[in-house]
């Protein structure tokens, strides 16, 4: 290991003195390591993606048997692993109903943008392509991903970044960005999205992400209105709600997803982490069947569809494990 591997997130240096711990078990909630000592692993997975825990061997019988019948074949063609989840996942979104699969949170989130600014063109409005995100938010390690990210110490280092996102600020409470307690404060933190909204021009402004409850930035949920006023602004001037479910979806926080706990309404949701709780890597960007139906044209037409791939997106263990992953949690 201290030969050959890069490890993420962490300062190589003291591994000349210590080696790093190996992880080698794990069952339920525990982790084992190389030396035969255990740990209570409190953050599921090092980065919240085993919801249903270690050592699920329906999950793993599952994708055995998969692999052994058809292991992958590239979406453009079905599969009946990606059929049945994609029903199963679909019946707990009232009002969404398609499901592109790829294989990380960061790409479904790039899935999402690139529908964004595709739609932007199918509709009439090539320059209504701007992403709005929130200040303390992370939506993924991919330089685009991190052009939406409002963590400074993540992005320190890799711009520059892609043009068209525009930062508003945190619905943090306990330090509120404008000096205001609620309630009494006019929820400014969402209602400033109107204002960036006008001042960057509703004509270029196309989407906005949000995590339903900031995970990485600090564990924040915002108050029970404020998804309301967000959602009401987004609908006002013709910009998609997107909520990045990669961290909270599936279950995490007490519903299926996040933004149930707030009764909004999304145009995109993307997931990845729990989807199959980390048994196969999987990701997921769902959406209306409005923003469906704008790719959904003449064939003759050479442009008119969503010109993307996901190559793992074609993974038929991937929605196998995902769909034993759901059942579970059911």
């Amino acid at each position: 290991d201290r030969k050959h591997v890069w490890h993420h997130l962490l300062q190589h240096q003291p591994f000349a003195a210590k080696p790093p711990m190996i992880v080698e078990e794990a069952q339920g909630l525990r982790i084992r390591d190389t030396s035969g000592r255990e740990y209570l692993d409190a953050t599921s997975g090092g980065v919240w993606c085993v919801n249903v825990g270690y050592g699920r061997e329906r999950i793993a019988e599952a994708v055995c048997a998969q692999m052994k019948k058809m292991p992958y074949y590239a979406a453009v063609m079905g599969s009946l692993p990606a059929a049945e989840f994609s029903e199963k996942l679909l019946s707990y979104m009232p009002g969404l109903s398609r499901a592109y699969f790829s294989n990380s949170g960061s790409e479904a989130n790039e899935k999402a943008y690139k529908m964004v600014r595709a739609l932007a063109h199918l509709r009439g409005n090539p320059s209504k392509k701007k992403i709005l995100f929130r200040h303390r938010d992370y939506h993924g390690t991919t330089i685009a991903a991190l052009s939406s990210t409002g963590q400074d110490e993540r992005r320190e280092w890799f711009g520059p970044f892609v043009p068209g996102f525009v930062q508003f600020p945190h619905a943090c409470c306990y330090r509120c960005a404008f000096g205001k307690t609620y309630p009494g404060c006019d929820l400014d933190c969402a209602t400033a999205v109107e204002r960036i909204i006008k001042e960057e021009g509703p004509e270029t402004v196309g989407g906005l992400i949000v995590e339903p409850i900031t995970a990485g930035g600090g564990v924040i949920p915002p108050v029970a209105e404020y998804y309301d006023v967000v959602a009401d602004i987004c609908r006002r001037h013709g910009v998609l709600l997107i909520m990045d479910e990669v961290v909270c979806g599936l279950g995490r926080t007490g519903t299926m997803f996040g933004y149930q706990h707030y009764g909004a309404a999304p145009d995109i949701v993307t997931m990845a982490k729990g989807l199959a709780s980390a048994y196969m890597p999987i990701s997921a960007t769902v959406t209306t069947e409005a923003v469906f139906d704008a790719f959904r044209n003449d064939p003759s037409d050479r442009l008119a569809y969503f010109r993307d791939i996901s190559t793992f997106g074609g993974c038929a263990a991937g929605c196998t494990a995902a769909l034993e992953n759901m059942k579970i949690i059911e």
